[in-house]
């Protein structure tokens, strides 16, 4: 169990991606201080300090967690990604899947309407080519748990869209 402190600073952190490699780190924590003070920042850089287009940060008070989430986000001329950052352990409870094959008409409602029947559906996305806007064949869905991992990974013969996945 986590000591009540280390609770709430962990519904104080946020994920930002997005980030243009012009942002720094005053940039990043002046933007987010109209929401609440921000206790700390950190653009994640590579080996030879280039960021890497993403970073931390945490709040002093929960509630700006809430405050940053209701609306869109744009810094240094591009359109920024908050988002509540998951804490590591949740990460390795595996519950995010590669989904390779998608038909070009596959949508991120039709995945997430899809992959519903197999357990509750906490995110659902196609990616796509930037300058095209057309699907690259491929995406991600989010489970609220790992309890449907056994009816989905390694089948065959899951059917999307007319196309097998």
């Amino acid at each position: 169990m986590l000591p009540l402190r280390c609770l709430y600073a962990l519904h104080s952190k946020m994920f930002v991606g997005g980030l243009s490699w012009d942002t720094t780190d005053e940039g990043l924590r002046n933007y987010f201080s109209e929401f609440g003070k921000v206790d700390a920042c950190t653009i994640v850089r590579d080996a030879d300090g280039k960021s890497r287009g993403f970073a931390f940060l945490t709040f002093e008070d929960p509630a700006s967690v809430n405050a940053v989430m209701v609306r869109e986000h744009f810094l240094d001329g591009k359109s920024i990604d908050p988002k509540r950052a998951i804490p590591r352990e949740e990460h390795l409870r595996n519950t995010r899947y590669f989904v390779g094959g998608l038909a070009p008409q596959t949508t991120s409602e039709s995945m997430r309407s899809f992959f519903s029947t197999f357990g509750k559906v906490v995110d659902a996305t196609v990616m796509v080519d930037r300058e095209t806007g057309r699907s690259k064949g491929f995406g991600f869905v989010t489970f609220e748990d790992n309890s449907s991992e056994s009816q989905l990974v390694g089948k065959l013969g899951l059917m999307l869209d007319d196309k097998q996945v």
